[in-house]
């Protein structure tokens, strides 16, 4: 599958319509629905998704399930909203990440004060905790604006990342085997490590429940 098709079912979320400042999050397209963390959702009544140039309103109050925070590991850090028939390319993997995997991140980021989408290697470390998580570090440094967004390998998602941590200090031994072309890149910048809240939850919540 193109990577060209599958980038355009990764939207950005605004707090305000034609306003790229007011960026908020990420969000992906997926079995009709739009889904993204919770936490991106915190803050004002109504947010906007940018696609193809225009924006579409996405009421606090039509979400579901609740948002939680992503600090709170007695809940899930995730949204989800229904869009009507809109297919994508994107489908929910079947079995859940193992560490040592070399997947994508496909996010939208503020760099030089332009919006724009960003796709980087990642690696998994393993089981972030047992409330559904796992646990990555990127090849590329991804900051605010990444959560929500599909952690994902040939069009499965096995993932959506919910929080990071910057200057994570990478253990001894390296960087776990991850393959010698990602390894440069990893060495370019202090290793990110993020926490993805698995596929397999996530169809916990989905109306289809799968």
């Amino acid at each position: 599958m193109e990577q060209v098709e599958i980038k355009n079912y990764v939207v950005p979320i605004m707090r305000r319509a034609g306003d790229e400042r007011s960026f908020a999050g990420t969000a992906f397209l997926i079995e009709n629905h739009l889904l993204t963390a919770g936490h991106v959702l915190d803050r004002v009544q109504t947010y906007y998704v940018r696609n193809a140039g225009l924006y579409f309103p996405l009421e606090h109050i039509m979400w579901w399930p609740r948002q939680v925070q992503a600090e709170d590991k007695l809940g899930y850090d995730v949204a989800i909203y229904p869009v009507g028939t809109l297919p994508s390319p994107l489908s929910l993997s079947d079995k859940d990440a193992e560490k040592g995997d070399e997947l994508e991140v496909l996010c939208w980021q503020m760099r030089n004060g332009k919006l724009e989408q960003v796709i980087t290697p990642c690696i998994v470390r393993g089981n972030a905790d047992e409330e559904g998580y796992f646990q990555i570090s990127t090849a590329d440094r991804i900051t605010h604006g990444a959560s929500g967004c599909p952690v994902l390998k040939d069009g499965k998602v096995y993932g959506m990342l919910t929080m990071g941590r910057d200057f994570y200090e990478p253990p001894a031994g390296g960087f776990l085997g991850i393959g010698a072309q990602h390894q440069g890149l990893m060495r370019r910048y202090e290793e990110n490590t993020c926490w993805v809240f698995k596929s397999s939850h996530i169809k916990r919540f989905m109306p289809s429940g799968r």
